[in-house]
């Protein structure tokens, strides 16, 4: 049921008439009624793997009050069962295949097909995003940084909540529990600030990604064909169709969230600003980022500090290993984590506060500073070399192989790179449609600067005439009826 189809659109009408008509008097009924619809969410994505979330909100639920109630050492053991069986499942559905099909053309020299054993395992939708949380729940409790939930519903509609089940945010118990806790209240101003963080989502995707998308398959797909400067814009597009695509779910979801009276923590904070690595990932993907530093980053450089720096820098590569195995099943993606790892490396040796460098605190909860016309010419300078390096390493990420990436990146560093990009003319690409999404990227990297220090960027609160603010509505409505693309109506991060 993807977010803009039609069905969607009448789930959520539907779900939020009840919401705030049959079962606004209490908490309780209001979380029977958003875990009801979450498992439909779910079951209508596919039915087969309902059974797999209800386990995993049974076992998750019941493993972490056997937590909190038993002696120091069955606590442990129940902790290590809980993450075995957790992250049993998440190996099997998504890495199971990479590594049996790996095991078999490294010793043996041939593929897995049909002939030797070719495993056709379907991944579960969300799966990496539920397991994290049911992850981060047990060792919460473990540690006795919380207490458990308070019954079965409030932790099955932490866990199945829809809005976040897709793709995210990667949303802490500590915090969402609170906040179900409690009746909710229609809000007015809440309810329009959720529906503008929609609508801006809505025109990052539809209008943005899906346009750039429509550039950069053909060019992944061709890239052995076309000049250094075709491959250079190519990767230029696929750095915003994968920012626009899922800060655009991110927005959406957290718009969704707002209208049942609920707050997300927020995801993207305009990461392309930042002037270095460590500023970069306390800007992008927030709430995974938060949740490695806490749960991975933490104990190991707490085991590793007897190594200082040396200690440090093991302890940040491993990290972002599994940051980067955590978007998927390839060699692709574990370089990309990896080469992100090395990136810190030069501000560790030059004694940075790397053990701050995401702490999950939202910088739009920092004081505002006051805004300039834009960044400095050193500040500038500083943001485009780390554009330049993330924007490689996302070639990486989009690769099909690490031979690909290589030989991509190879291309595009040739002598060609100083020649004019040519556009796949038969995918109905051409100069025109270019230029109007390099103005459209143009737009959404004006509109963060001016909005960097707010929650997001149509917070927009502050303008004090009506009209100017229906224009913005309309402005947006428009660009997506008349360039909005719905060829790639699916998210990319679903898939993780």
């Amino acid at each position: 049921m993807p977010l803009h189809s039609f069905e969607f659109i009448l789930f959520l009408s539907l779900v939020f008439i009840l919401y705030w008509s049959l079962f606004k008097n209490s908490a309780r009924a209001q979380n029977t009624l958003l875990t009801a619809a979450s498992l439909f969410f779910y079951g209508w994505a596919d039915w087969r793997f309902l059974s797999l979330l209800v386990f995993s909100v049974l076992f998750n639920f019941y493993t972490g009050k056997a937590i909190r109630r038993s002696a120091t050492k069955t606590r442990q053991y129940l902790l290590y069962l809980g993450l075995a069986v957790n992250i049993g499942i998440l190996f099997y559905f998504k890495y199971f295949h990479f590594f049996y099909g790996s095991f078999l053309r490294f010793f043996n020299g041939y593929e897995p097909d049909a002939r030797y054993g070719a495993l056709n395992i379907i991944l579960p939708l969300g799966i990496s995003f539920f397991t994290f949380q049911a992850i981060g729940y047990l060792v919460d409790l473990y540690k006795e940084e919380m207490e458990p939930a308070p019954g079965l519903l409030s932790f099955a509609t932490y866990m199945t909540y829809f809005p976040k089940m897709t793709a995210g945010p990667i949303e802490r118990a500590e915090n969402f529990l609170p906040r179900i806790a409690v009746r909710r209240e229609f809000n007015r101003t809440r309810t329009v600030d959720g529906l503008r963080q929609i609508l801006w989502g809505s025109f990052t995707k539809l209008v943005i990604a899906n346009n750039c998308a429509t550039f950069t398959t053909p060019v992944f797909d061709n890239y052995d064909h076309l000049s250094g400067s075709t491959l250079l814009l190519g990767a230029f597009f696929y750095l915003f169709q994968v920012y626009c695509d899922f800060s655009g779910y991110s927005n959406i979801a957290i718009g969704i969230s707002k209208l049942f009276g609920i707050d997300l923590m927020r995801n993207f904070a305009a990461p392309f600003f930042s002037t270095n690595i460590r500023d970069y990932w306390k800007k992008w993907h927030i709430s995974l980022s938060s949740w490695m530093m806490h749960y991975v980053f933490t104990p190991i450089s707490f085991t590793l500090r007897r190594y200082h720096k040396t200690g440090l820098i093991l302890s940040i590569i491993i990290t972002f290993l599994v940051i980067g195995l955590w978007h998927g099943a390839n060699w692709t993606f574990i370089l990309f984590g990896l080469l992100h790892g090395l990136y810190f490396i030069p501000l560790i040796l030059a004694s940075k506060p790397i053990s701050r460098t995401t702490s999950g605190q939202n910088p739009a909860s920092a004081p505002a500073k006051k805004a300039h016309p834009g960044p400095s010419p050193r500040q500038g300078l500083q943001m485009l070399g780390l554009f330049i390096l993330v924007m490689l390493t996302l070639i990486v990420f989009g690769a099909d192989s690490v031979s690909q990436a290589i030989h991509y990146i190879g291309r595009l560093f040739s002598p060609s790179l100083f020649s004019k990009p040519s556009f796949p003319v038969e995918q109905g690409i051409g100069g025109t449609k270019t230029l109007l999404t390099i103005l459209f990227i143009l737009a959404l990297m004006t509109v963060e600067w001016i909005q960097k220090n707010k929650n997001h960027e149509m917070q927009i609160d502050d303008i004090k005439h009506p009209a100017l603010r229906i224009g913005i509505y309309y402005t947006l409505i428009l660009a997506i009826l008349l360039f909005g693309s719905v060829v790639h109506i699916y998210f990319m991060y679903a898939q993780f």
